[in-house]
């Protein structure tokens, strides 16, 4: 094959003062369109950064605020609860020795089904009276809580060496030893607690009656000075033998405790020795000269 320079295609010359034309022509600025572009995505984004910013804030807030909500209603709900002990109860140790814990109880009020509280007399129903501490010995209150507590100078002390302090006895287990002594009182227990011949049934009739007639009268002004003002309501039972219903009182009822079971512990830990185990003369402070000293028993 041969080569023809006739057939080799040429391109036409631009014409003249052409290109001097596109040589003065502003260039095209695809790059400046690009930074407009960028800038209004920035002021987007930028936007939305801030209202994410702004609702993660609020969020926080929220939960934060709800958390000190909560941590406030418990720091006053405590501080109110020792307000409270502090405000109702006479100062002992108990008060910063013993936690409250005031829950919520609801009492067995039940009319016909006796617990082992109720038994007629025996050591069933004895065991869990004296698990109760109804007779636990007395405690020491120590010399620098004395005045706070209510002790006087010339009431009874421990000497120095045994540990010092006074002699005290804690109320509350006071009251329930006297609910125990008159329970043995009860006319068909009686009989069962003077056959034993422990104190206090092994004393004459006369002291007997005394030590229960103070119990009851102890019991009386203890109820009257903290009187429960809650409500019994009352249900409808229906015997078979009986043609329609009648109205009861409902003694099954919610009430804010303390925690017995903490007082009964620190009673226990804190008791004195057993008077039988030691000599009183070695453990009791005899009263300084000008103490007073009752001519009968208060």
């Amino acid at each position: 094959m041969f080569f023809h320079p006739l057939n080799v295609p040429v391109e036409p010359s631009p014409p003249s003062g052409a290109e001097d034309t596109d040589s003065l022509l502003p260039p095209s600025r695809p790059d400046a369109h690009s930074k407009e572009h960028r800038r209004k995505r920035f002021k987007r984004d930028l936007r939305v950064c801030l209202k994410a910013c702004v609702v993660t804030s609020c969020v926080w807030l929220l939960v934060l605020v709800a958390l000190l909500n909560s941590w406030k209603k418990s720091l006053l709900l405590e501080v109110k609860d020792d307000a409270c002990l502090q405000h109702i109860s006479k100062y002992s140790p108990l008060v910063k020795e013993v936690e409250p814990k005031w829950h919520v109880v609801r009492f067995n009020g039940t009319f016909l089904h006796e617990n082992v509280y109720r038994q007629g007399a025996g050591p069933e129903v004895d065991a869990a009276w004296e698990g109760l501490g109804v007779d636990y010995r007395p405690i020491v209150i120590p010399l620098e809580e004395a005045e706070k507590t209510g002790l006087r100078h010339d009431q009874v002390r421990v000497e120095d060496v045994q540990g010092g302090g006074f002699v005290a006895n804690v109320e509350g287990l006071h009251h329930l030893h006297c609910l125990n002594i008159l329970r043995k009182s009860l006319h068909w227990n009686y009989d069962y607690y003077l056959a034993e011949n422990k104190p206090p049934f092994s004393n004459s009739e006369g002291i007997v009656r005394i030590h229960v007639t103070h119990c009851l009268d102890i019991l009386r002004q203890q109820l009257m000075c903290v009187p429960d003002i809650g409500v019994l309501g009352q249900v409808w039972y229906k015997l078979d033998s009986m043609s329609q219903p009648m109205p009861f009182v409902d003694f099954n009822t919610e009430h804010r405790c303390r925690d017995f079971e903490g007082m009964r512990a620190w009673a226990e830990r804190h008791q004195l020795p057993d008077e039988r185990d030691v000599d009183l003369e070695q453990l009791y402070r005899m009263p300084e000269p000008g103490a007073k000293i009752y001519s009968e028993i208060p």
